[in-house]
């Protein structure tokens, strides 16, 4: 068998190895909803995600271990996405910025948070008294950088699936999923603003979720992706 012959073969592995990888990663990236059968004591409507997986918090282990073996699997597939062959502009900018999450989510999980500032008045406090910047500081460094990464993966992903003709029911998917992070993350911001000034009315805690199940969206929308590009026999 010829190089030319096995070149085809490699790819195929490849690509079903990275659509398992993917599929794993959506799966663990939402270990947070396992706060829907655990008794956190947090309030879903006020908290962040990452106070689940503070320190001070029961289940917080569990939790950091979900992200930490979220950005261990989505940094394999990463590079397992960017080692197909013939590469595109747009799938890889969409494949580095899968590896940006991977490594962010990956840092986010070994810089928790001390504390919960909304499941406990001592921390609030403490948050308050300023006693808790350098550590905030640092998660919401790459917190940001993740949402980030997230965002200019997924737009790069819905303008490769316009760009290359790929079947309309996986543009309307992707452009569902771009739907819903933007208003994930508008209400997010809006909620973080208006939390600042102790109004809890937006919903801090549900804006942040719908931003979470809108980037799961994504993860899986990568998945398509690489099946979508694998039936067509090209990347």
């Amino acid at each position: 068998m010829t190089d030319t012959d096995t070149a085809p073969d490699t790819q195929r592995w490849v690509r079903r190895i990275l659509i398992g990888l993917l599929a794993l990663g959506a799966v663990l990236y939402s270990s947070w909803m396992l706060e829907w059968v655990l008794p956190t004591g947090l309030d879903p409507s006020r908290a962040y995600v990452s106070e689940l997986a503070a320190l001070d918090q029961p289940y917080g282990f569990l939790f950091r271990t979900g992200d930490l073996l979220t950005g261990i699997v989505l940094a394999t597939a990463a590079g397992f996405g960017l080692a197909l062959r013939p590469r595109r502009l747009l799938t890889t900018i969409g494949w580095v910025g899968l590896a940006v999450f991977a490594v962010s989510t990956f840092l986010d999980s070994r810089m928790p948070l001390a504390c919960s500032a909304h499941g406990s008045s001592e921390c609030a406090s403490r948050e308050e008294a300023g006693l808790l910047h350098a550590v905030r500081s640092l998660h919401a460094i790459t917190s940001s950088a993740a949402a980030t990464a997230a965002a200019v993966s997924v737009f790069a992903f819905i303008l490769a699936a316009y760009r290359y003709g790929w079947p309309r029911p996986l543009r309307w998917y992707g452009l569902g999923v771009v739907g819903l992070y933007t208003v994930g993350t508008v209400w997010t911001l809006f909620a973080v603003d208006m939390d600042g000034r102790g109004d809890e009315v937006w919903l801090l805690g549900y804006a942040q979720r719908l931003q979470l199940i809108a980037v799961t969206g994504w993860i899986v929308f990568a998945a398509l992706i690489a099946a979508q590009e694998g039936r067509r026999g090209s990347t």
